[in-house]
């Protein structure tokens, strides 16, 4: 038995090698692909700085910022911190471009725009002592240290320095758990939020539509036994077997395997055509996904799984260790006082919109609730969608306003 693993184990090994030399020849075809965080921005002609961010657990973080739009130069600007969603990162609020993506859109408006990406992201792979390519133990993170150590490190340093004593905030999908998870267990934080807008919350995910994130949710037990195994501490990094696999079938919007590439999106995050921007679509691949710790990835399905907001289920032994009692501890979101525009939609696929009246009933401060007016607008399109300003933005940029 133990031999027969052990060649399975070195078949696998191979077969990933020569799917992703193979995967890894063809460049997605788009003339920004090449370009970094801020290099896009500077692309496309906005000012940016580059800021280290260093949390309490030593966590080397990157915040990029754009201090003002291009044709606005006014110095009184208000702070808004971005938060991404899993698998994303800065980069996907800039790279689509003025008009679209919400960055620029924020900072022609009059913000100060600060874009977070969180540990292990590919902006953010460092760390006061631990080397991520050759210590495990810079991956031994879940979800809940992005909530208690990353995003508030963010927030400090946004105040610090627009010398500000409170900020609007914007997460996206995992951005909106960090925010929970900081709300919940850090609640001196809670005041130095004035708002707070939830793009698809996902901190209650029972049920979700998608096969494959149900499917993850319904076996993460074998998933993280599997994974363990092959001993894997990052999923879905830049050159692994299904990044390199994105690229391929994205890589050029022409390709006969752009279909693949269209329908891998869809099956995740919901079926939606008509705000598909194909075009964009080997620029999107260049850069995301862009890396996941296996217990962040595993923490997500387990909170899907359970349709409950809790900490890392490391099982009752563990948790008994670790927590005092036999279940993770849950999140307590009722402490959550902060002004909260909840925005969501019928076709995600990721978050069930059955969730959203638990939500609803469990956020204490929800100050606008909003259901994108489009039945085919899917978990993606909160981002991505052709016409997402005048779907999301503009009323995102009216409720920004008011606080």
């Amino acid at each position: 038995m133990v031999s027969k693993i052990i060649s399975f184990s070195i078949l696998t090994l191979i077969v990933s090698i020569v799917l992703i030399n193979y995967f890894s020849r063809v460049k997605p075809n788009h003339p920004l692909a090449d370009l970094n965080v801020q290099e896009i921005i500077q692309e496309y002609n906005y000012p940016v700085e580059v800021h280290n961010v260093v949390t309490e657990d030593g966590y080397i973080l990157t915040l990029h910022r754009i201090p003002h739009g291009r044709g606005n130069l006014s110095r009184k600007r208000k702070p808004i911190l971005l938060l991404h969603g899993l698998l994303q990162s800065a980069w996907d609020f800039v790279h689509l471009g003025p008009n679209q993506s919400l960055a620029f859109v924020l900072s022609e408006e009059g913000y100060d725009v600060w874009l977070g990406s969180v540990r292990g992201t590919t902006w953010s792979r460092n760390h006061t002592n631990l080397d991520p390519d050759k210590d495990a133990a810079f991956w031994n993170y879940t979800i809940h240290e992005l909530g208690v150590y990353d995003l508030p490190a963010f927030v400090d340093y946004v105040l610090e320095k627009t010398e500000q004593k409170s900020i609007h905030y914007l997460g996206y999908s995992q951005g909106t758990i960090a925010f929970f998870i900081m709300g919940s267990e850090k609640t001196d934080y809670l005041s130095k939020i004035k708002f707070m807008a939830a793009f698809s919350p996902a901190f209650f995910l029972k049920d979700p539509i998608s096969p494959i994130v149900k499917f993850l949710a319904n076996n993460w037990r074998s998933l993280q036994g599997l994974l363990n195994f092959f001993n894997y501490r990052e999923l879905f990094g830049r050159g692994d077997l299904f990044s390199s696999y994105m690229k391929f079938v994205c890589h050029d919007e022409n390709s006969v395997l752009i279909n693949l590439c269209i329908h891998t999106h869809f099956s995740i995050f919901g079926y939606s055509y008509d705000e598909l921007n194909k075009s964009m679509l080997p620029l999107t691949a260049a850069n995301t996904p862009c890396g996941v710790s296996l217990k962040q990835f595993v923490h997500v399905f387990q909170i899907a799984d359970s349709g409950d907001f809790h900490r890392y289920d490391f099982g009752t032994e563990g948790n008994l260790e670790k927590y005092g009692q036999e279940q993770p501890p849950h999140y307590d979101v009722s402490r959550v006082t902060t002004p909260v525009a909840i925005y969501y939609s019928s076709n995600d696929w990721a978050v069930n919109i059955n969730n959203m009246d638990r939500v609803l009933k469990t956020v204490p401060n929800v100050v606008k609730s909003y259901k994108v007016p489009l039945e085919d607008f899917n978990h993606l399109d909160f981002l991505y969608a052709k016409h997402v300003g005048d779907l999301l933005f503009n009323v995102l940029l009216d409720d920004l306003s008011k606080y």
